[in-house]
């Protein structure tokens, strides 16, 4: 009996041997495969915005899916029997921006912009699994959400410990956050880091890509007809007031327009008609028509301008006339009309010229 219980004292040893082993790593976190703190870096790609647009203005993808991966084999693994708190920390490296403060975002985004290294342009960076509460093996978020800066922890028993391979998912939003400078922007900024227990900073997150500004380029010579001819018309063709002659088209074409080629943020061509050498709206100009200029003579008439289908266009106020496309010229066409304003008994013979100026914005 004493020589067969021998094996058995033994292989108890070699178990209790192996547990205690294994307990020397329970209850904190610790580098796996290569270690030392990963890099990640999220390319969100070219992005696109309306030149005009304005401040809290998405910029490209709302909420748009990234996927970073760190150089080498790096990976955090941490465990947990529920007698300890473990943490995770992210901390920005970048100031909030506080000019915008709007709700932004889906599934967790909030006003928490970050400044980026292009001035005008914030983004917000939300975690993915497994830093966002959700699963067996994760952290949680101590406010609930898992939006940049935040801290979370694991304080239960883990039954699979919790892995961070040097792969990482999260979700960026870029926001428009004051004036952004002509020409190509290119992103590129260390954002945050990532601290665990145990080891402290874990990863690196930065961001980079490329942020454009949706335009078209007005030339020095846009108008089709400058001046618009109106034709000659004798005082006894103005009949009534509200009457108005034969209308002639012209137009107003941009050029060198650059947009989002993908059409998923779309920019929109307006144009401000106002005013110009005395000439002023008629009423509140909703009816688009305009008094003669100053160096006019004629009396009792204005001029209408109206869309190619006949639509009176607004003065003073931005009005859209669609989205511009990539690579393709722009063309905003207009009819303009003399438009009968007082009596007939009122009008007089002369000169009668017009004036306007126009403003293109891109929102």
């Amino acid at each position: 009996m004493k020589s067969s219980s021998r094996p058995w004292m033994s292989l108890l040893g070699l178990v209790a041997g192996c547990h205690l082993s294994l307990s020397a790593h329970a209850n904190t976190c610790t580098w796996t495969g290569a270690g030392g703190a990963m890099d990640f870096q999220a390319d969100v790609g070219t992005v696109y915005v309306p030149r005009d647009a304005a401040v809290g203005t998405i910029i490209g993808v709302i909420d748009q899916r990234v996927r970073a991966s760190a150089p080498g084999h790096a990976g955090i693994t941490c465990s947990n029997d529920g007698s300890v708190v473990l943490d995770f920390n992210a901390r920005v490296l970048t100031p909030f921006e506080h000019k915008v403060n709007a709700h932004v975002g889906r599934g967790g985004s909030t006003d928490q912009i970050l400044t980026t290294n292009i001035p005008g342009v914030g983004a917000i960076i939300t975690l993915e699994t497994p830093l966002t509460g959700t699963g067996g093996n994760v952290f949680v978020p101590v406010a609930g959400s898992s939006v940049v800066p935040y801290d979370a922890i694991i304080d239960r028993n883990l039954v699979l410990a919790f892995q961070l391979l040097n792969s990482m998912s999260t979700r960026v939003t870029l926001v428009k956050t004051g004036v952004i400078a002509p020409g190509r922007q290119w992103l590129n900024r260390q954002m945050f880091d990532g601290y665990f227990s145990g080891i402290g900073k874990g990863f690196g997150y930065g961001l980079s890509g490329t942020v454009i500004q949706s335009q078209c380029a007005v030339g020095a010579d846009p108008v089709s007809l400058d001046p618009v001819p109106l034709g000659d018309w004798n005082t006894s063709d103005f009949t009534h007031p509200g009457f108005t002659t034969t209308p002639t088209s012209f137009r107003i074409t941009l050029t060198r327009c650059e947009s989002d080629p993908t059409d998923r943020n779309i920019a929109t061509a307006f144009i401000s008609l106002d005013g110009a050498n005395g000439s002023l709206p008629e009423g509140d100009g909703s009816n688009g028509v305009f008094s003669l200029s100053s160096g006019s003579t004629a009396t009792g008439i204005g001029i209408q301008i109206l869309r190619a289908d006949g639509t009176p266009v607004p003065l003073g106020t931005d009005v859209s006339f669609g989205a511009i496309k990539d690579g393709v010229d722009k063309t905003l066409d207009f009819k303009a009309q003399y438009y009968q304003i007082l009596d007939s008994s009122q009008i007089r013979p002369g000169k009668a010229e017009g004036a306007l100026g126009f403003t293109v914005t891109f929102q």
